[in-house]
């Protein structure tokens, strides 16, 4: 197998484990998304700690300061993501918080100072355009009345795109897996004790499903992260930006969530914007990690 073809089936592979990771989510809706996030963070850290103790893969931490905000926006984040998918669902919780590439490119411009150039502010005027129809084609026909969870999911998407934002200036001074790494460890003391103050009322097949959410997303990681050393970065976020497609699948083969004309139409505007983005930079011949998921 060529690397190309190696970084293609990795990659691919994550997809599917952060799509069933989505799934897995919402099958426990009776537990806190704080169980949810404080599980996923316990288990990648002691995965990753496995991995270092036997030498399999390394971890040396150079830039603590941002390795801590990092963890910290980043667990944020997660965090964000679960509850949009429990409340919203997992097809429409899952599109607001993959069009973060919207506020990833943003950021980038802010922080990092990129050129960011007039195409790609032509894609996010029209991403902005699809997040209102998505918001208010529920049938709350304007956005007076857009849900608090409709708000919570746009912040997780915010708070996405700024904790990748942190990943891209972090690979210049530390490796994927003590970014991964540093976003297990403070997300595990975040959400420790907001954890064990809201207990699921549940039984050992809720238990064992939340372990399975920490597996999977972790092996989706890890899968990424080894993705991305055989394919170059716009290939891979292509291919990323296919896990809301196969999210919005699921919800309706497995949830029978259902969504009205004007929330598909804003769904496809904000996941075609973000492709959109990805291909630009590609055309642009641009190696940036602005669009690669957070890690």
């Amino acid at each position: 197998m060529s690397d190309n073809s190696k970084g293609i089936f990795l990659t691919l592979g994550s997809v599917v484990f952060f799509a069933l990771m989505a799934v897995l989510v919402k099958a426990i809706p009776n537990v806190s998304s704080y169980q949810t996030t404080f599980f996923r963070f316990a288990i990648g850290l002691g995965i990753i700690g496995i991995l270092s103790l036997f030498g399999i893969i390394h971890l040396k931490f150079n830039d603590k300061k941002n390795l801590f905000w990092r963890g910290l926006v980043g667990g944020v984040a997660v965090y964000l993501f679960y509850l949009a998918i429990i409340k919203l669902g997992v097809g429409k919780g899952s599109v607001y918080i993959y069009s973060y590439p919207i506020f990833a490119t943003l950021f980038s411009m802010l922080i990092l100072k990129e050129k960011v150039e007039p195409i790609k502010f032509v894609v996010i005027f029209i991403s902005f355009a699809g997040l209102i129809l998505l918001s208010v084609g529920g049938g709350k026909e304007s956005l007076a009345g857009m849900g608090i969870y409709e708000l919570i999911a746009i912040a997780g998407s915010i708070t996405t795109g700024l904790a990748v934002v942190f990943v891209k200036k972090l690979h210049d001074s530390d490796n994927s897996y003590a970014i991964f790494f540093s976003q297990c460890i403070v997300g595990f003391w975040m959400f420790l004790i907001p954890s064990g103050a809201t207990q699921a009322k549940g039984d050992l097949s809720e238990l064992f499903l939340l372990v399975l959410v920490g597996i999977v997303a972790t092996i989706g990681q890890l899968f990424m992260t080894e993705g991305y050393r055989y394919v170059n970065v716009a290939t891979g976020s292509l291919l990323q930006s296919m896990v809301p497609v196969f999210n919005l699948l699921s919800g309706w083969l497995i949830f029978h969530e259902q969504f009205t004309t004007i929330e598909m139409a804003g769904a496809f505007v904000i996941v075609s914007s973000c492709f959109a983005l990805v291909i630009i930079n590609l055309r642009i011949g641009k190696k940036t990690r602005i669009l690669k998921l957070v890690e």
